[in-house]
């Protein structure tokens, strides 16, 4: 018996019921690391750590009546060093009954202990960063269930920790992101990789927020099998809200860019052209592929690149922020486009030029109005200067020429009224000329109300000069006055006919013209030239460049004109 005592696998010693050691077997001493000799004798309290024994005292008194126990409780070895042991002391009694010793059974658990304080030191740790960390923190088993939550998820979600243990974490969830939620966690429980989402919790206040879960799989060392998952989720809402006002903003940026009536480009610093709006593509000719090939010189005409690329030089290196100027730009076809640019810059974080910004528009129209005004300006002042020379010929030859002064101021009021008539159609067009028909139209009208059919007009649709205009305008004049007074329109059923035609002549296309009057009083040739007829016949062929011939037929009077370079409309 005494062998099998001290050869026992486990620590065995025996005491009395005071606490003395009277044997001890050999793994009990390497245990305690003592000697047999050490402990033979000893009381219970030299080798029991003093915090266990009152409650080792205790139980051996207590075997008297529960003749068992069973406990955890330190050692001491003589460097003070502990050991853990699950000591199970029994009471053994003499032959009579009567309890005579205790025998205690040791098993060393320091190794267990060890391990277990170094899991709730580990434990610890990761409670005290899960409630450290901003984010909501959680564990749950390999099937989903949640085992754990963090302290901050309580008090963000006003949801207990026990409450939100298995499936309860699910009531703090958005109802419209549950069903996404399921279809994710079945996804990655399947697939066993890691995942992450964007869903809405709510918070403590009742107001649902944004978001993004994310969780790691937590696997056994040597199978791999997933035995935990550990996530965390962190509240995106502000970045959610601000990600959607950008959104909106570029948005409203990206249709204002595009649908712009202004081109918009953005230029690198070297000059090439970065983005451009579909408007800046139209004012070019260019696609928009096209342009981002290009440069600010590419598309500069030649004359003005020297001021365009010496400004944006200097923008770019920061010695002007904007600049405006007038410049053409080249269009595909090759002809210049003037344009006005506005010229700014977009700095990064410390102040260098990223790129520049220029707000083009196109002034093609402007400019063609100030040179259409400038020439206007120069064509009137012209136009005026002759229009007087004009009215004191006219003045001079008419009074010169009168019966009387009635006959005078009649004539001299036709003539000027006729000049004025012809005035107002050029007018209409900006001086740039006008039809023949409006010059014929303008020169009937005051005889119109002489009957109706009086006038044939016939003729296709001719472009003449400012001077061509007036001209022809003062010989329609003398034409119809004298037909008035003398010709077809002075009784109640004479016509006039107006008709002319284009003809090709070797120096390029002629203008026909035919005024011939019928029905009136008989014509009789008159016996001196008259100053109308010297007007149209010499004055106004010498300054159209034609010939003009009044003919006195007694049966009317028929005018005749034959003006070079003429122009179609069309």
């Amino acid at each position: 018996m005494d062998a099998l005592f001290n050869q026992a696998t486990v620590g065995l010693a025996e005491c009395d019921l005071s606490g003395c050691i009277l044997r001890a077997n050999d793994y009990f001493c390497d245990m305690l690391a003592r000697r047999r000799d050490q402990l033979l004798g000893r009381h219970l309290s030299d080798i029991v750590h003093p915090d266990d024994l009152p409650r080792t005292e205790a139980l051996l008194a207590g075997l008297l009546t529960e003749d068992r126990y069973e406990v955890e409780k330190r050692y001491l070895r003589p460097d003070h060093t502990v050991v853990w042991t699950r000591t199970a002391a029994s009471l053994i009694r003499d032959e009579t009954g009567r309890p005579k010793k205790a025998l205690a059974v040791c098993i060393d658990i320091s190794a267990n202990k060890l391990h277990e304080q170094i899991l709730r030191e580990s434990e610890e740790r990761f409670r005290l960063l899960a409630n450290s960390v901003p984010d909501l923190v959680w564990i749950s088993n390999a099937e989903g269930q949640v085992t754990y939550t963090s302290e901050r998820w309580t008090k963000y979600t006003g949801c207990p920790a026990e409450e939100a243990l298995g499936d309860g974490w699910l009531k703090t969830v958005h109802p419209d992101d549950i069903e996404q939620t399921f279809r994710i966690w079945g996804e990655v429980r399947a697939r066993g990789t890691c995942y992450e989402t964007e869903i809405r919790y709510r918070r403590h206040d009742g107001v649902y927020r944004w978001h993004v879960v994310r969780a790691n799989p937590y696997r056994h060392s040597v199978s791999g099998e997933i035995l935990a998952w550990f996530g965390s989720s962190t509240d995106i809402h502000e970045r959610k809200l601000t990600e959607a006002a950008l959104r909106e903003s570029e948005q409203r940026l990206r249709a204002t860019y595009e649908q712009a009536a202004i081109g918009i480009a953005e230029i690198a610093p070297s000059g090439r052209l970065l983005r451009v709006n579909e408007r800046l593509c139209a004012i070019s000719g260019h696609a928009r592929d096209e342009l981002l090939a290009m440069t600010l010189e590419d598309i500069t005409y030649p004359e003005d690149r020297s001021s365009e690329i010496e400004m944006f030089r200097k923008q770019m290196s920061g010695e002007i922020a904007s600049y405006s100027l007038e410049k053409r730009l080249i269009h595909k076809d090759g002809h210049p486009v003037w344009i006005g640019v506005s010229a700014s810059r977009v700095d990064d974080l410390n102040g260098r030029p990223l790129y520049g910004i220029r707000v083009i528009r196109d002034i093609s129209g402007r400019k063609r109005a100030e040179a259409s005004q400038d020439l206007l300006i120069n064509e009137l002042n012209h136009r005026v200067k002759n229009t007087l020379a004009t009215v004191q010929s006219i003045a001079r030859q008419t009074l010169n020429n009168a019966r009387s002064p009635v006959q005078a101021v009649e004539d001299l009021e036709n003539r000027l009224l006729a000049l004025s008539r012809a005035h107002d159609v050029l007018t209409r067009e900006n001086w740039e000329g006008a039809r023949f028909s409006d010059i014929v139209a303008q020169a009937i009208a005051p005889y119109l109300s002489r009957g109706k059919g009086r006038f044939h007009v016939k003729g296709p649709e001719t472009r003449l000069t400012p001077q061509q205009a007036l001209a022809l305008a003062m010989a329609l004049q003398e034409l119809a006055v004298n037909a008035a007074k003398y010709g077809s329109l002075s009784n109640d059923g004479g016509l006039v006919s107006i008709e002319w035609h284009h003809e090709a002549a070797a120096d390029g296309l002629h203008l026909h013209l035919t005024w011939k009057e019928s029905g009136g009083p008989p014509v009789e040739p008159p016996t001196r030239r008259g100053f109308g007829t010297r007007l149209i016949e010499r004055s106004l062929a010498r300054e159209l460049e034609g010939q003009m011939k009044i003919d006195f037929r007694p049966e009317g009077v028929v005018f005749t004109a034959n003006i070079p370079d003429m122009r179609e409309d069309g």
